[in-house]
């Protein structure tokens, strides 16, 4: 009886909260009717409140009690209403904000007078290190709404249909694309973050995640602002240390707010094409401490991802001297290719606390995301009380896309969008691979494109050594359970020259760990006879060496059969860390030209030996031989943290390099194996986030041989060389200029390295043409050294981020290169840059054809 007693109490205390919570709702409009969107409504003397949406519609639920209600939008006198609630009733109010009347001090205006505004930034610039440093830990409450809209979009693109299948979209391409909103709570504690998030719900998938890193909170008091990802350039705060260089300053005057002088400030960048921010920025009297402030990117600012990119802030204060971030909106617009683009993030934090211990427990296990179990899972009725009321075409979306989501997963449909995929088209099979899927995808099927593909072997190809050949790939890909999947490739080839057929197969198994994304097994057997380059990172691309021979006469493409027997086995333990051994038994069987065909064949000069003669040199032999051999690499970046998602664990990069060594054996003995080396590498792969200065890029390395009693053509160290014809090779990878196999060696030890220094717009923002073609300036070189009679360098300078708004992946250099031969070569080489970075020289997967 006590312990219902106790109960009973208990819940009287308590229901009243959730079951008698009251409402006010209504919207915030100026003086003449107009909307304010996304003001800020909260309880006076606290930071809990909500924001309203862009139609001024706002809704605040609170439990029963007297309130002073507050309603402040930037560059508007604040409004205040008293609420009383006794119940759950809903009330009604409408805020009519009236436009801040401005102050000005008279001053005498001379000649070589700075405006007033200047002492003021000042005062804000001394105090930006304080209120940086002042906050010691953050703990808060996040809503975030993101959306993302079409305002116009072509009908038909690249030939295919666009639009949305269902009525989301209107006519002229206007709708909702994408919708998500979110409730989290946040915790930083130095450079410690956490993100709990509590609900998500995203339009059209009843399993979506939303966003798993809020969009975070951008730091002005920071000198270099991220507004886009973590570690790009960034952009000049108005009260950074250098902010008086890029930056003009107007006070367009001041008012009382709360006790506080609060003083409004136009910021106006100096020059255009500099990274910095216009708009207005309203500073706090004798705290200097941020207010407000509205500014905005545009292309004179630098940018080139977006036409126009906002940012709206608001800060409440907390305590003397400390201002907490309320609401932030970031809003950016792109045209782009008949697309019209909007999109919006509305971020209200609540419960804000400053420098409160956090538990330990909270930054335990690296996890800097992590769901709820039912995080996706809760009912419409939950987010009845949501912090910024929805729009109309919003409310459509969520109705439109949720009732259809179940149309779109029946079986039928699912059927319907495969066989579509299905169908062959002739003309594209000439540039693409084709891929068959059966019934629910479980068996893929693919195959390699006819004759003009780009990134690897096609089935129509012409060298040397076998004349006209064709090389059908076939792939296979079979679902046995969740995470787990039988893959077999199978290769043919015939040499019409040399008469030649080959045939290699491999069949291997992957298993994922299903409880964590990125952890797994794989491992395998190959076997067969194959055709393959000297250097297993295969340099010359076999579409381009098909070119060259037919129209040019010059053949680099150096290859040799083999017979080949191999098993292996990986491992990926999704925390940076990943292994993988191979354990082969070949056979290798030297080839020789039988061709000389070209489309030009008056010149019969032009074809060099398929055996190059620095090669002959240096190896201990090439001849028929047998080799086994095993292999092993370990690759490892630390630094990972991780998102613990509802059902699963995946880990998030790091800016720590990758660190990989590998090591390579020559058995000699085992049945007629004469191999017998002992070789090793070493690398280190990263970048390093300079802010306003660029990135700069790198991947260096040491290796050798510890024993070369002997080591056949395909065993030496070789590096990654170019000849082609204008085209780039791999950066931080290879060297644009070297000769293919003129500096293969088995040295003892040898080093490499590749350096890329990309300006990100630094010094072209102040070059005509350059910048406003978003072009960017980038140095580096490459450099190789074994003996002083056996190194290769090259230095380049080169333009980067050419292309147009969203799409700029090509890039140019001209470069220049020193060898050991007495060799000075220059040229230009063009190339795609797409993710601005390569992957390591490793092979850590199964093998190089």
């Amino acid at each position: 009886m006590d312990h219902l007693k106790c109960l009973s109490t208990l819940l009287a205390v308590l229901l009243p909260c959730y079951l008698f919570a009251g409402v006010l709702r209504g919207k915030v409009t100026d003086d003449k009717g107009v909307p304010l969107p996304y003001a800020t409504i909260y309880l006076e003397g606290t930071t809990t409140g909500v924001n309203a949406n862009i139609n001024g519609n706002y809704e605040l639920t609170v439990s029963p009690g007297l309130y002073k209600v507050v309603c402040q939008y930037i560059g508007y006198k604040q409004s205040t209403y008293n609420l009383s609630l006794t119940g759950n009733e809903t009330l009604e109010h409408t805020f009519v904000l009236k436009e801040q009347s401005l102050e000005m001090k008279e001053v005498v205006i001379h000649a070589s007078t700075e405006d007033p505004a200047y002492p003021i930034i000042r005062n804000a610039i001394k105090r930006r290190k304080f209120h940086l440093g002042q906050v010691q830990s953050f703990q808060t409450g996040i809503y975030l709404k993101g959306v993302i809209r079409s305002r116009k979009m072509p009908d038909k693109f690249m030939g295919k249909k666009v639009k949305d299948e269902t009525d989301a979209i209107d006519g002229i391409g206007r709708g909702v694309l994408y919708l998500t909103e979110e409730e989290a709570d946040y915790y930083s504690e130095g450079d410690k973050k956490k993100t709990v998030i509590h609900s998500v719900h995203e339009s059209g998938d009843q399993n979506g995640l939303g966003f798993s890193q809020f969009p975070p909170v951008i730091t002005f008091y920071d000198n270099d602002v991220n507004v886009f990802l973590k570690g790009s350039r960034g952009f000049i705060s108005p009260i950074s240390d250098n902010a008086l260089n890029y930056y003009k300053y107007k006070l367009m005057g001041r008012f009382s707010e709360g006790g506080h002088i609060i003083y409004k400030i136009q910021v106006i960048q100096k020059r255009a094409y500099e990274p910095c921010f216009n708009g207005t920025i309203y500073i706090v009297d004798e705290e200097w401490a941020i207010h407000s402030l509205d500014l905005t990117l545009a292309k004179q600012s630098g940018m080139d991802v977006v036409d126009t990119l906002k940012v709206n802030q608001l800060f409440l204060p907390l305590n003397k001297d400390t201002w907490v971030i309320k609401s932030q909106v970031v809003y950016f617009a792109v045209n782009l290719l008949g697309f019209d683009i909007t999109a919006s993030g509305v971020t209200v934090y609540n419960n804000q606390k400053i420098n409160d211990p956090i538990p330990d427990s909270v930054f335990a296990d690296r996890i800097s995301s992590a769901y709820d179990k039912t995080a996706n899972k809760k009912d419409s009725s939950y987010w009845n009380n949501r912090p910024v009321p929805l729009e109309g075409d919003e409310q459509r979306d969520f109705v439109i896309k949720d009732s259809l989501v179940k149309k779109f997963n029946t079986p039928e449909h699912l059927d319907s969008m495969r066989r579509k995929k299905n169908k062959f088209s002739p003309l594209s099979f000439l540039i693409s691979d084709y891929t068959y899927a059966s019934k629910q995808s479980q068996n893929e099927y693919t195959i390699n494109n006819l004759l003009l593909g780009l990134s690897d072997v096609n089935i129509i190809n012409y060298n040397i050594v076998e004349g006209f050949n064709v090389a059908p790939k076939m792939n296979w890909k079979h679902k046995v359970d969740t995470g787990r999947t039988l893959y077999g490739d199978l290769a043919l080839r015939y040499g019409f020259s040399n008469t030649h057929f080959n045939a290699i197969g491999r069949l291997y198994y992957m298993s994922r760990d299903r409880s964590f994304l990125n952890r797994s097994w794989l491992y395998g057997i190959e076997g067969g006879k194959y055709v393959f380059q000297y250097d297993p990172d295969n340099p010359i691309l076999p579409w381009f060496n098909t070119y060259a021979d037919l129209f040019f006469r010059e053949n680099d493409l150096k290859i040799y059969e083999r017979w080949d027997a191999s098993a292996f086995l990986r491992r990926n333990y999704g925390n940076g860390l990943t292994w993988f051994v191979r354990a082969s038994y070949q056979q290798r069987l030297p080839l020789q030209n039988t061709s000389d065909y070209s489309f030009f064949d008056e010149n019969k000069a032009g074809y060099s030996s398929n055996v190059p003669p620095h090669l002959l040199q240096t190896a201990t032999a090439w001849e028929k031989n047998d080799a086994a051999l095993i292999s092993a690499t370990v690759s490892y970046k630390p630094g990972f943290t991780y998102t613990q998602f509802p059902d699963y664990k995946m880990a998030n990069s790091s800016v720590w390099p990758m660190f990989t060594l590998s090591y390579n054996k020559g058995i000699p003995g085992i049945f007629n194996s004469v191999s017998n080396f002992d070789k090793w590498r070493f690398t280190m792969q990263g970048d390093m986030r300079l802010k306003l200065l660029g990135t700069l890029k790198y991947n260096v390395g040491a290796g050798g041989f510890l024993n070369a009693a002997y080591v056949s053509f395909p065993d030496l160290m070789h590096i990654y060389g170019n000849r082609g014809i204008g085209y780039a090779s791999p950066y931080l990878q290879s060297f644009q200029f070297a000769q293919y196999y003129a500096f293969s060696n088995k040295e003892p030890i040898y080093g490499e390295a590749h350096i890329e220094y990309h300006l990100n717009g630094l010094l072209s923002n102040k070059i005509p043409l350059l910048r406003q073609a978003r072009w960017y300036l980038l140095f580096g070189g490459n450099a190789f050294y074994a003996r002083q009679s056996d190194y290769y360098t090259e230095a380049f300078v080169g333009i980067d981020n050419i292309g147009w708004k969203l799409v700029r992946p090509l890039r140019i250099d001209f470069v220049q290169s020193w060898d050991c031969y007495m060799g000075h070569n220059s040229g230009v080489r063009f190339g795609l840059d797409l993710a601005g970075f390569t992957t390591p020289k490793v092979n850590l997967t199964h093998s190089e054809w």
